[in-house]
């Protein structure tokens, strides 16, 4: 009696529609019990379902695959979202001494000497290297370390590396300058809603796939909690990275900053461990880029009212 009051209840369309046919498979309704669903002729359901043709169909089967699409299609969408969001962090979290580095790339960085155009190779070598690890989602890295004095495009090809893993893989990139870091903590020393604290760097500089410290050893100039707080820093994040690509910039060649951090034995292990696997690319030979000659025989500009 039942059933039949309940196909009374059923829309003229699906009335006629409906058959005495169930569906095989076995729907759990929402108090766990598994019950069948009568089996309908698509034709006459109306135009919503012409696609079916004469078939019998499940408009319970129907619903569950049309939700369980919707449910993707949101899971999808987050996914992308994320996506997007861990590629922007390399824009947005990032922390520059010269803003300017934010557009540095490979196709930007001026080769004018043999040595710099054998280290953008070797940076390009070394992109490759991270990429097929990053796939394969090796355990062991590499630190690629680029040393020489300031000005001659170490930031600028560490940065164009970074560029490139950024926008070849579902990476997430930061680039990091120390000594612009420290600053930044200090300033949260006397302002408590200042976002970009201790706690702020540490989880950033470990949670992402690859990483540029910037001008690492530039920071031991420092007043003494300054440096102690960077070394917090590098101890949290560096045991972090065990497992992450790391690139280095620095004034100071490899055994130079293992020896500035050998006071702090936790950290020199940590420093040491970053450097024991590493590809150097050390400029030598090239001169500040930042250095440019003013011409006194050039014309002088006329005064304007």
């Amino acid at each position: 009696m039942k059933a039949i009051q309940q196909a009374m209840s059923l829309p003229k369309n699906m009335m006629m529609a409906l058959t005495s046919n169930y569906c095989e498979k076995e729907h759990v309704n929402e108090y766990g019990y598994a019950i069948k669903h009568p089996l309908y002729k698509a034709d006459l359901l109306g135009t919503a379902y012409e696609q079916y043709g004469t078939q019998l169909i499940c408009l319970q089967c129907l619903k569950e695959e049309r939700d369980a699409a919707f449910v993707k299609r949101i899971s999808d969408e987050a996914i992308e979202r994320e996506k997007h969001k861990r590629k922007n962090t390399l824009h947005y979290a990032s922390v520059y001494s010269d803003q300017s580095i934010a557009d540095a790339g490979f196709k930007n960085f001026e080769v004018a000497t043999p040595e710099e155009n054998k280290n953008k190779e070797d940076a390009l070598k070394a992109v490759k290297h991270y990429r097929a690890k990053f796939e394969k989602e090796a355990n062991e890295y590499f630190t690629t370390m680029l040393t020489g004095s300031t000005g001659v495009g170490k930031s600028h090809l560490a940065m164009a590396m970074l560029r490139n893993l950024n926008e070849t893989l579902d990476a997430e990139c930061a680039f990091v300058n120390v000594r612009r870091m420290l600053m930044m903590i200090k300033k949260s020393w006397n302002d408590q809603k200042y976002p970009y604290d201790q706690m702020y760097f540490i989880d950033l500089l470990s949670r992402v796939d690859f990483l540029v410290l910037d001008d690492l050893g530039n920071e031991t100039g420092s007043d003494s909690e300054a440096k102690q707080w960077v070394k917090d820093i590098l101890t949290e994040a560096l045991e972090a990275r065990q497992t992450k690509g790391t690139i280095v910039t620095s004034n100071y060649t490899r055994d130079q900053l293992t020896k500035m951090y050998s006071e702090d034995r936790a950290v020199n292990a940590l420093i040491s461990r970053l450097l024991k696997n590493t590809a150097p690319i050390v400029f030598k030979e090239t001169n500040d880029k930042r250095v440019k000659l003013f011409d006194l025989d050039a014309p002088i500009e006329e005064e304007t009212e």
